[in-house]
Parts: C-alpha cells; structure tokens; sequence
C-alpha cells in the first residue's frame, strides 16, 4: 500500500479520535459548567430566600380578656391557697430556730409535743394576720393542710408506720390545735391576762415545769 495513503488514513483517524476526544472534553466542561452554575443557583437561593416568619399568636380582644379575667377571678384564691399557705407555714417554722430558742434558751423537753405546741402558736398569729384577707379562708385553709401534712410526716420519720394510728393521732392533734386557737382568741379579743394565761396552758409542759428564758 503506498506510504502516503497509509499516512493520509493515519492522519484521518486522528482527527476523528481528535474529534472525538475534543466533543468528549467539551461535553464534560459544560456537565461541570452546569453544575456550577447550578450549586451556585442553589446557594444563592438558600443564603437570599428570606426566612420563614411564624404565624402570628392570636391575642384575645382585650373586651374578651376581662371578661374571661372576671369570670375566673373568684376561683384564683381556691388554687393560690396551697402554695400561699405552704409559704406562711414555711415562714412559722423557720423563725425562731426550734432547737435554738424553745429548746436550748426555754428548756422546753424535746419532744413532738413541744413542736406541735409552739408551731401552733406560730400558726395561730399568722392565722390573727391573714384574717384581714378578703381571701382569708383559702390562704388558712392552705396554711392548716401544711401544718398537718408536716406533723404526718414527723410521725412517719419518727417510726410510727402505722396508718391506724397515724390517723388517730391527726384526729386527736386537730382537736387540740381547734381548742388551743379558741382559747388564744379567747385573750387575744378580751385582755392580755387572758392571752397570757393562754398561752402559759398550751406551751408550758403538763409537769408544772417553769418556762424560763436567758436574758
């Protein structure tokens, strides 16, 4: 075959590889050339497109508002009296310290009794207090239930596991704190002589003992 030929096909065969090769190249540069345009066009549309608002809460026509505002406000006091009351008693049995100033300054006997006694002292001034409260029956209410919650549970932490008795010793200590707020009403509304003697009955022990306070 002449030389020439052979070359000329040789050629001819590397232009179309050529060929070939360069639609190969170009279709590949525009692939990527679409790819970037495209991230491209996806960035800028997650780094513009404005952020979605939340809807607007809807707030209840202030005409509305006070009337379903007066129409709960009687039943406000009845689920306010709990915490309120558990915060007077909280008060009650933090000031004075019970070991401190009942026990080390007036040599009252370290028993349950002597607890029971002085914090129902405590109790019934806080009681005098919160009479002057249009809610006063709720906020009581609330004070009493946690005075006797915290008297179970001294029992119960003093050994007494018992439900029968326990129940009998809360019937026998609400008597005995309805009779010890009569009596200091009693004084409280008729002359100091009277809360004085009082008072005397329902913290000194039964033993005659004396209440004696270091100056």
């Amino acid at each position: 075959m002449n030389r020439g030929l052979l070359v000329g096909r040789a050629v001819c065969q590397h232009r179309a590889r050529s060929e070939v090769v360069g639609r190969a190249l170009a279709q590949h540069r525009a692939h990527d050339a679409l790819s970037v345009k495209h991230m491209v066009a996806l960035r800028a549309t997650y780094s513009t497109a404005p952020t979605p608002t939340p809807t607007g809460r809807f707030v209840l026509p202030e005409k509305y508002a006070n009337m379903i505002r007066n129409l709960l406000q009687p039943f406000v006091p009845r689920y306010q009296g709990p915490a309120i009351g558990l915060a007077i008693y909280t008060s009650c049995t933090t000031y004075p310290d019970f070991d401190a100033f009942w026990l080390a300054q007036c040599n009252m006997p370290h028993t349950f009794q002597t607890w029971f006694s002085t914090t129902s002292f405590y109790v019934w001034m806080a009681m005098v207090r919160l009479r002057a409260s249009p809610h006063a029956k709720h906020y009581m209410q609330g004070l009493i239930d946690a005075f006797f919650r915290d008297a179970e549970a001294k029992m119960r932490a003093s050994g007494v596991t018992s439900g029968r008795i326990v129940n009998d010793t809360l019937k026998d200590l609400v008597s005995s704190f309805k009779g010890t707020v009569m009596s200091l009403d009693e004084g409280f509304a008729t002359s100091d002589a009277v809360l004085a003697a009082a008072v005397w009955r329902n913290l000194v022990p039964e033993d005659d003992a004396v209440l004696q306070v270091d100056a």
